[in-house]
C-alpha cells in the first residue's frame, strides 16, 4: 500500500534540505581556513573533513569532490565581492572625482581586507583555468566583478550629472583590470599607502572619461 505523503513529511524534506545547506555552509566555512593557512592544493575533502572535525563520508554527502569544494569557496568569495560592489554605491560623494576615490577606495578595502583571502581569489582563478571543467568558476568571478562596477559608475556618473564618453563596460573592465593589478603589487610588497596612491591617480584618469551630461551626449552623438 502506497502511503500518502502529508504535512509532515513536507516539513521533515525541508529540515533536512536545511540541514545539509547549513552543513555546507559550514564545510565552505572549514575550506576557506584551510585555503587561507595552506593555500588551494592542501584543501582537499579529507583535510577539510579534518579542520571541520567531521567525518569524511559527511564532507562527501554535501560536496562530490574537491572541485566542488573549490567552487562553493569561489561562489563565497564572489559573494563578498558583489557586497562590496553594492557597498560602493552608497560611498557617492559630491563631486564626481570624490565618488570614483571613494569607490575605488572602498572595493579596494574589500579586497584588501585579508591578505589570505585576496590570495586564496587568485588560487582559485588559476586552479579554474587549468582544471577541466572548471573555466566557468573563475569566468563568474570576473562576470560579477564586472557588473558591480558597471553599476557604480552609472551610479557615480548619475549622481554627480555627468556622463561617460566611452562604453561603460569598457571602462568598468579597465577598473577591474587595475584594481586586480594593485592588489596583486601589493600583495608582494605591502605597500597600502603606495596602492591607495595609485587608485586615486587611475581616479583621477578615469574622471577624464566623463562629461556633464549635455557634453557627453554630444560627444557620443
Amino acid at each position: 500500500m502506497t502511503r500518502t505523503l502529508g504535512a509532515d513529511d513536507d516539513a521533515g524534506m525541508a529540515s533536512r534540505r536545511m540541514d545539509k545547506l547549513e552543513r555546507r555552509e559550514q564545510l565552505v566555512d572549514a575550506a576557506l581556513r584551510v585555503a587561507e593557512d595552506e593555500g588551494i592544493p592542501a584543501m582537499t575533502v579529507r583535510r577539510v573533513a579534518e579542520a571541520a572535525d567531521v567525518s569524511l563520508g559527511l564532507v562527501h554527502y554535501c560536496f562530490r569532490d574537491k572541485d566542488d569544494l573549490v567552487s562553493a569557496v569561489a561562489a563565497r568569495a564572489v559573494e563578498q565581492l558583489e557586497r562590496a560592489g553594492i557597498d560602493a554605491l552608497a560611498q557617492v560623494g559630491d563631486t564626481l572625482l570624490e565618488a570614483l576615490q571613494a569607490g575605488v577606495r572602498g572595493m579596494w578595502a574589500a579586497s584588501s581586507s585579508s591578505r589570505r583571502r585576496q590570495l586564496v581569489t587568485y588560487e582559485i582563478t588559476t586552479h579554474s583555468l587549468r582544471t577541466d571543467g572548471m573555466h566557468a568558476v573563475a569566468v563568474d568571478q570576473y562576470k560579477i566583478g564586472q557588473m558591480a562596477v558597471e553599476q557604480f559608475l552609472t551610479q557615480a556618473a548619475d549622481a554627480t550629472g555627468h556622463g561617460w564618453t566611452r562604453p561603460v563596460e569598457d571602462l568598468a573592465g579597465m577598473t577591474l583590470a587595475v584594481i586586480d593589478g594593485v592588489c596583486l603589487r601589493w600583495l608582494v610588497d605591502g605597500d597600502q599607502e603606495g596602492a591607495l596612491a595609485r587608485l586615486d591617480g587611475f581616479a583621477e584618469t578615469l574622471a577624464r572619461d566623463a562629461a556633464p551630461v549635455a557634453d557627453a551626449r554630444a560627444e557620443v552623438s
